[in-house]
C-alpha cells in the first residue's frame, strides 16, 4: 500500500541540522559518540550475536556503539544527509534509506530496536504504523527502547500555568525547529497507549532526568523550575524527557 507523504519532509533534516541543531551536536563535532548512545547500547545489552535496528538513526552514534560492541547494526533513515553521516560515523553498520512506516527488513530479524528522539517527529497515524513495523521486525522477546523529548506537559501545562502570571511571555515557547518538526510530542500516557496498541508487552514508560528550562524568559522562573523538578509530585510537570521500554 502506498504511503501518504510524511508530515515532516525529509529535506528539513539536512546536514546542517544534524551538525548544528540536533541534540548532542557539540559532542558529535568533538568526536564523542557516547552520552545517550552508550546508555542506549547498555540498556539494550548490545553485543556479539545481537542485531540492532535503529529506526531514525540520525548521525549514526548508536550504530557505532553497537558495532564497537560486536553487534550487527542496521540503521534506517529517510533523510539522505543523515544516512550519509551515519555511514561515515559507523562504517561497519548497514544504513538503508527508507521510511520508518515501511521498514525494508524481514519479519523477526532484530533482537533490539531503538527509536531515539524520533517519535516526537511523527504524527499519531505515522507513529502507529512505525510501531507496527517495529513489532513486526522484532524477534519474540526482542526489546524496544524509546527516548523522546520534550514531553508535551512541560509546554502545554506547566508553561501555560506560569504564563497566567507572566503574560508578557510568548504564547508558545517552542523554537522554530520544534514548530516545524515536532508533530507528535508525547505524554507518558499517550506513549504508553501507542506502545500497547502496537501489540507490544511489558510496556514501561518513565520520566527521565533532563530538566529543560532554557526556553523560560526569566531567570527566576528557571530557578523555580529546577527546584520544582526535585520534588517528586512535580516531576511530571517539569522533567522534559520520557524513556520507554517494551518487548515483542
Amino acid at each position: 500500500m502506498e504511503l501518504p507523504p510524511p508530515a515532516v519532509p525529509p529535506g528539513l533534516y539536512d546536514e546542517a541540522y544534524y551538525r548544528e541543531v540536533c541534540g548532542d551536536a557539540a559532542a558529535f563535532a568533538a568526536g564523542d559518540l557516547g552520552g545517550i548512545y552508550a546508555w542506549a547500547a547498555d540498556t539494550l545489552a548490545l553485543g556479539a550475536g545481537r542485531h540492532l535496528v535503529d529506526v531514525g538513526c540520525g548521525r549514526g552514534e548508536l550504530l557505532a556503539q553497537a558495532v564497537a560492541r560486536g553487534a550487527r547494526a542496521t540503521g534506517v533513515e529517510y533523510s539522505e544527509d543523515a544516512a550519509a553521516l551515519a555511514r561515515a560515523t559507523a562504517p561497519g553498520a548497514e544504513v538503508v534509506l527508507a521510511d520508518a512506516r515501511a521498514l525494508p527488513l524481514p519479519d523477526a530479524c532484530a533482537d533490539a530496536c531503538a527509536l531515539l528522539d524520533v517519535v516526537e517527529h511523527l504524527t499519531a497515524p505515522e507513529l502507529e504504523r512505525c510501531l507496527a513495523e517495529v513489532a513486526r521486525v522484532l524477534r519474540p522477546g526482542g526489546r524496544l527502547l524509546v527516548h523522546t523529548m520534550p514531553q508535551r506537559r512541560i509546554y502545554d501545562w506547566t508553561y501555560r500555568a506560569l504564563r497566567l502570571v507572566a503574560r508578557s511571555w510568548p504564547a508558545d515557547p517552542r523554537n522554530e525547529h520544534e514548530h516545524a518538526m515536532h508533530v507528535g510530542e508525547q505524554t507518558r500516557g499517550s506513549l504508553r497507549r501507542a506502545l500497547r496498541a502496537a501489540g507490544l508487552r511489558d510496556v514501561e514508560v518513565r520520566y527521565g532526568e533532563w530538566v529543560h528550562d532554557g526556553f523560560l524568559p526569566s531567570w527566576r522562573a528557571r530557578a523555580w523550575w529546577r527546584r520544582a523538578a526535585r520534588v517528586p509530585p512535580l516531576r511530571p510537570l517539569t522533567v522534559a524527557n520520557l524513556i520507554a521500554t517494551a518487548r515483542r
